[in-house]
């Protein structure tokens, strides 16, 4: 997971906000068109939870705090169609064993089971408390988010972590001097390349990894 920096919502969006009556699941198709392309912008491209890189296409809008917990209901805030509480995620399957993660996995919870998750993208002092390892593991110091980020998104799941593990240990390779040591400048250029974006999209999966190694690091 990475710092994500919330835009204005769509124009289209904002006024569908303000049609009576309006639900997202009744949201026309051209609204929830734009809507997906400025998340997908906004996030440059890559899913709010796992980092991988999306296809604006094979992409799911998500609630952060699901609709039928923050619906406006015994004493809830209402953020079914609160622009801040919607991301931009992948399908959440991969690996042989088709495991899920990210929003597919977090659907099958419920209150009882974790939810709403507390850890969230968009706040940015969550961000700092994530780390990652050689191993291709993915934490938090905060007790709390570390335990939402295996139980309820499984970003620890095998198929994320063993290619996470593959990158990170493929930039430290190529960041080696000949004599074993370290070459900082040298691994600041890897990162660098890796974090390029094209038409303001990560090119790379797992650019808060490498950001992450960049601090590290250099």
């Amino acid at each position: 997971m990475r710092w994500i920096r919330k835009n204005a919502p769509p124009h289209e969006f904002q006024v569908y906000v303000k049609v009576e009556n309006a639900t997202f699941e009744d949201m026309d198709t051209a609204v929830k068109d734009v809507l997906r392309q400025a998340l997908f912008d906004e996030q440059s491209g890559i899913c709010a939870y796992c980092q991988r890189k999306l296809k604006v296409t094979k992409t799911k809008i998500e609630h952060h705090c699901e609709q039928s917990i923050c619906n406006g209901e015994n004493g809830a805030e209402d953020k079914r169609l609160d622009y801040a509480n919607l991301l931009l995620v992948c399908l959440g399957k991969g690996g042989e064993n088709d495991d899920l993660h990210c929003d597919t996995y977090k659907a099958t919870l419920n209150q009882a089971k974790g939810l709403p998750m507390q850890i969230n993208p968009i706040i940015r002092n969550h961000m700092l408390t994530i780390t990652y390892s050689t191993n291709g593991r993915i934490r938090s110091t905060n007790e709390l988010y570390n335990k939402e980020l295996n139980d309820i998104l499984k970003l620890n799941i095998d198929y994320l972590k063993d290619m996470r593990k593959k990158k990170w240990r493929s930039i430290y390779s190529r960041s080696m001097n000949k004599s074993g040591s370290l070459n900082k400048d040298r691994m600041r250029k890897i990162l660098e390349d890796d974090l390029a974006k094209k038409d303001n999209h990560f090119t790379k999966n797992f650019p808060g990894m490498s950001e992450y190694m960049k601090t590290k690091f250099c």
